[in-house]
């Protein structure tokens, strides 16, 4: 059974119905659910011309980010799917969506819509996206806060009091810090790989070091590996990251965050077809049958349902 912890399947822009050609490669491909993602501040953010690196371009209106949210939501439950909740919903015959959401600036401070977005049947919520927000700062901005602000480890408490996991994809190290400190929960980083001085791409700002890494681990989360940004070694260089991170960080706390179809995904993993080839490359390289299904869906699962107890 293989889940796919962060996507933009099937609706990558801001408006528009969920393609649903895309979501049918999920099935036959072995993918039993796809998390997919709801992305705030996506009216705010372009990519550089220079660059090629998204980036915020104007601040938000007042509720534009919580519109931007429910768009997507909205969309991804009249995909034609089921929605998964919770965690024995999970089968491998019978694909679902889980919803999630990029970015917390859709709260403008106020916690009750945590409570909403729960109700809803929102089950991951990243801090930070592209925007530095309320909750802390980012990987690709430079610091505001100084890491979690006191409204951010509200979030957070409030987030694992009602079962929604916390993703810490896009934080800087010193809000992953803070979050460190007040999480009950095991956390996520959903969709990094791991820096690689001299390597290609090796210091990307959205890559994470050793001790961003070690606290996601320690609080029994997981980190998952990443595409989008591996324009030289496209699809090999996710397996070569994903063994990277397995060799690093031990096979409990390695997933699949292809971030389908962003960035080189758009050509590489447009949609599910390829993630067969993710566990056959596992198999390959000796892992047996059990440690196949923990990266592939069986680790994402374990914090899933550690998050919901």
């Amino acid at each position: 059974m293989i889940i796919d912890m962060h996507t933009n399947a099937g609706r990558p822009r801001r408006t528009g119905e969920v393609d649903r050609s895309v979501l049918a490669t999920m099935r036959p491909a072995g993918v039993a659910a796809a998390v997919v993602s709801a992305i705030g501040d996506i009216p705010m953010i372009r990519r550089d011309r220079i660059t090629g690196r998204l980036e915020k371009f104007r601040d938000p209106n007042p509720g534009e980010c919580l519109e931007a949210v429910e768009g997507y939501l909205t969309s991804f439950e009249n995909a034609g799917l089921r929605i998964a909740r919770e965690p024995d919903d999970f089968r491998p015959d019978d694909p679902a969506l889980v919803l999630g959401i990029e970015g917390c600036d859709f709260l403008e401070g106020d916690l009750d819509r945590l409570d909403t977005m729960e109700r809803r049947g929102v089950r991951g919520i990243q801090l930070t996206h592209y925007l530095v927000n309320e909750t802390g700062d980012i990987q690709t901005a430079p610091p505001v806060h100084g890491g979690l602000t006191a409204f951010g480890a509200d979030v957070v408490r409030r987030m694992n009091r009602l079962g929604i996991i916390v993703d810490v994809a896009h934080c800087s190290e010193d809000t992953v810090k803070g979050v460190a400190r007040v999480a009950t929960r095991p956390f996520l980083c959903t969709h990094s790989n791991l820096k690689e001085p001299g390597g290609p791409n090796g210091d990307h700002p959205r890559f994470i070091g050793p001790d961003y890494a070690r606290m996601v681990v320690e609080s029994g989360g997981v980190v998952g590996a990443w595409i989008s940004v591996l324009a030289e070694e496209k699809f090999p260089g996710m397996i070569r990251h994903l063994f990277r991170m397995i060799d690093a960080l031990g096979i409990d706390h390695v997933g699949i965050g292809s971030d389908l179809p962003a960035g080189v995904a758009a050509t590489e993993m447009p949609n599910f077809s390829r993630h067969p080839e993710i566990a056959a490359a596992l198999r390959d390289r000796g892992l047996n049958q059990e440690e196949v299904e923990k990266v592939c869906s069986g680790n994402w699962l374990r914090v899933l349902r550690a998050v919901r107890a």
